[in-house]
């Protein structure tokens, strides 16, 4: 995949975060001929939710967390500690502006909108990826064969139905299926489940880890840099006065680019916060426990709709785990919840050998909406925000990238 043309040869941009929006934000602008410093305070695919997430392509995930009805459900899952919702009692007092907003985000009119938007974002990621992946050299990550949700009573998968409905009105298409199918294709699930659906669209890959090792490399090894370091503050004035953006890093020193790309996960709140562009986002955090030797082979991606959890084939094992603790970045994780997730594991695949594992909790950056974050700063057109992708953003990197060259390009 060469290109003659290269719009933004020569421009000195920053990427602020080494996760895998960042990553891919780095590896197109790379491509494109920017001169590329990726800055982040951990080394690239060893902290935060790219170490450790489901290893999902979920396009056809369009589908805002705040719906009508949100409310007495979320009630419902608080009060039930099998459920996949935790809030601490501390946070809730910090919780109240993101979730004011959530709650009216629920209004039917505002959902359906949200939906809209982020089945205009997910209709391209397929292409995106299949690209992306090509020009970094990881197409052999991407494993093409769809995903199940699966659902355990038949009251809990007619309730589902108007999700995959509205998921075919705009594109994304499923197939119902029954117990004698849903047990040929997955033969070691208990057979506890009533019914599901087969979506084709979804992907995942075989390490995310990987993925994010692997768009880093691509990007060092055809010229750009990066540095591990933590990002104080940026200065959308650089101090020699020139037009651009100066970034002051923990340890004192700073350093001036003509752009940069704020794409730090639920860390890039602080940033935003001193741009005056604060925005509603907070950490999402999920659990999850990985079998490296589990005795049973999945084909696909499982999802489990009355738990919360999915199950994801990788190289190393499968990895169970999923829910979304509002907890903020300082708590450390809650064992109670790895231990929760491990007894619905076993239950679910009764054969699963449970000896070898390791555990993982990491923030996903959570909006209101569902929506990412993918604008340019009101303060500086120089900056370029990259964040709030929830679950989404192995799914959403390759877009976002696309999308984050095209704001750079309009300065």
């Amino acid at each position: 995949m060469k290109s003659t043309n290269k719009p933004l040869r020569g421009r000195k941009i920053a990427v602020v975060g080494a996760g895998i929006v960042g990553a891919c934000c780095a590896a197109q602008l790379t491509y494109e001929g920017a001169q590329v410093t990726i800055i982040d305070r951990a080394m690239p695919g060893m902290s935060g939710p790219s170490r450790g997430n489901a290893a999902h392509i979920a396009s056809s995930e369009i589908i805002p967390m705040s719906s009508p009805g949100i409310a007495l459900e979320a009630l419902a899952m608080l009060l039930n500690p099998r459920a996949p919702l935790k809030v601490p009692l501390a946070q809730w007092a910090s919780l109240v502006p993101w979730l004011t907003r959530f709650l009216f985000n629920s209004r039917g009119v505002i959902y359906r909108e949200h939906i809209k938007k982020l089945a205009q974002l997910n209709n391209q990621v397929s292409a995106d990826v299949e690209r992306l992946y090509a020009l970094t050299g990881l197409s052999e990550q991407l494993q093409r064969d769809g995903a199940l949700y699966l659902y355990e009573s038949q009251r809990s998968l007619q309730k589902a139905a108007s999700g995959f409905a509205i998921r075919q009105d705009y594109g994304f298409s499923s197939e119902a299926i029954g117990t004698e199918q849903l047990y040929q294709l997955e033969p070691e699930l208990a057979k506890i489940f009533a019914g599901g659906y087969r979506i084709p669209q979804w992907m995942t890959v075989s390490d995310p880890k990987k993925v994010v090792t692997g768009m880093i490399e691509y990007s060092c090894t055809n010229g750009a840099e990066f540095i591990c370091e933590e990002i104080q503050q940026i200065d959308p004035q650089p101090a020699d006065g020139r037009a651009g953006v100066q970034l002051l890093y923990k340890n004192g020193q700073s350093r001036s680019f003509d752009q940069a790309v704020l794409a730090a996960g639920v860390w890039s709140k602080p940033l935003l916060r001193q741009l005056g562009t604060p925005k509603l986002l907070e950490a999402e955090r999920g659990y999850n426990t990985t079998y490296t030797q589990p005795g049973i082979r999945i084909a696909r991606a499982i999802l489990f709709g009355d738990r919360g959890i999915v199950a994801t084939p990788l190289d190393h094992g499968i990895r169970i785990g999923g829910w979304a603790e509002l907890g903020g970045i300082n708590r450390p994780p809650n064992p109670k919840y790895f231990q929760a997730i491990e007894a619905m594991a076993t239950e679910i695949f009764p054969q699963l050998q449970t000896q070898q594992r390791y555990r993982w909790m990491g923030h996903r950056p959570s909006t209101p909406s569902s929506l990412p974050i993918i604008e340019t700063s009101s303060v500086n057109p120089n900056v370029v925000y990259a964040t709030g992708h929830g679950h989404l953003g192995l799914t959403q990197g390759p877009t976002t990238a696309k999308l984050v060259q095209e704001l750079l390009l309009q300065v």
